[in-house]
C-alpha cells in the first residue's frame, strides 16, 4: 500500500514538474526572449519597434552590454516567431554598438530557414542618429533608393528597413549627405 501511495505520489511530482519547467521555458514577451538569447551578455532597454511580417515579427531594440566596463549603448534587430501571447522564439538576432555621436549605421541579413530546408534572407538596414541637422535617412530597398522613417523616442531617433541595402545616407534638410554608411 505504502509503494502504491509513494509511486502516486512520485507521478503526480513527475507531472507537476514538467508543468513547471515548461512554464519556465517560455518568453513572455519579446524583450525576455530577446534578453534570454544574449543570456547574460546584453540587457535589453528598451522595444522600439515591432513590425509583422510572413516569417514573423521583426524588433528594432536598445540594449546596454551587462559589463559595467563597457558603456556603450547598443543597437539591434530580431526576427522572433509567436507562438502565443506569452512565447516568443528568436529565429535570428545582431547587436551592434552605437559609437559615433551623430549616425551609428548597420546591415543584418536575417536568416530564415522553412521546413524544407530552403534559406530565404531579408536585409535590414538600422541604426540611431543623434544629431539633429539629419532631417532624413535613405537607403537602397528592392534597387530603388527610398527614405527610411526615424523614430524619435526619449532615448533617442532611430531608425530601421526590410529589404534595405547600403549605402545608408543621412541627409540634412537640403538633401545634402552628412554622413554615410556603405558603399
Amino acid at each position: 500500500m505504502f509503494i502504491e501511495i509513494l509511486q502516486r505520489c512520485t507521478k503526480h511530482l513527475f507531472f507537476i514538474s514538467i508543468v513547471f519547467i515548461l512554464i519556465g521555458c517560455s518568453n513572455e514577451s519579446p524583450k525576455e526572449a530577446i534578453d534570454n538569447r544574449w543570456s547574460g551578455e546584453l540587457d535589453v532597454h528598451e522595444i522600439i519597434s515591432k513590425k509583422e511580417i510572413t516569417y514573423g515579427t521583426v524588433v528594432l531594440f536598445s540594449a546596454y552590454n551587462v559589463d559595467e566596463n563597457d558603456a556603450l549603448e547598443r543597437v539591434g534587430v530580431a526576427l522572433l516567431a509567436k507562438h502565443s501571447d506569452s512565447n516568443w522564439e528568436v529565429i535570428d538576432t545582431t547587436v551592434e554598438s552605437v559609437e559615433n555621436d551623430s549616425f551609428a549605421a548597420h546591415h543584418k541579413i536575417v536568416h530564415i530557414e522553412n521546413g524544407k530546408g530552403k534559406e530565404t534572407e531579408i536585409p535590414i538596414a538600422f541604426g540611431k542618429v543623434e544629431d539633429k541637422r539629419v532631417s532624413s535617412i535613405t537607403a537602397r530597398v528592392n534597387n530603388k533608393v527610398e527614405k527610411i522613417e526615424i523614430l524619435p523616442i526619449n532615448s533617442g531617433r532611430y531608425f530601421y528597413k526590410l529589404n534595405a541595402w547600403g549605402p545608408i545616407k543621412a541627409l540634412d534638410e537640403n538633401g545634402e549627405v552628412m554622413e554615410q554608411y556603405g558603399s
